[in-house]
């Protein structure tokens, strides 16, 4: 699952989506999110680690290409055969 937010909402919209995952049967998807995670200015690492900690995979920052999310997602499913 691939979550982008604009609106500067993600921490918000995207806490639980791994515990629901879980529940549903599909814990083990990646989960990768971008964008506008959090309203105001705030340390990127800060809220890599954050969602991170909220179990996605793969956290990117506003601006991020495309491609570098697709090499990402190919090099991860790969991993996992």
């Amino acid at each position: 699952i691939l979550v982008g937010s604009l609106y500067g909402h993600g921490e918000i919209d995207c806490r639980g989506l791994r515990e629901s995952c879980r529940e549903a049967g599909i814990g083990d998807i990646l989960l990768y999110v971008g964008g506008n995670l959090v309203v105001g200015k705030s340390d990127p690492r800060l809220v890599k680690d954050k969602f991170l900690a909220m179990g996605y995979d793969r956290v990117y920052e506003p601006g991020v290409l495309p491609a570098v999310v697709i090499a990402d997602l190919r090099r991860d499913l790969a991993q996992r055969g």
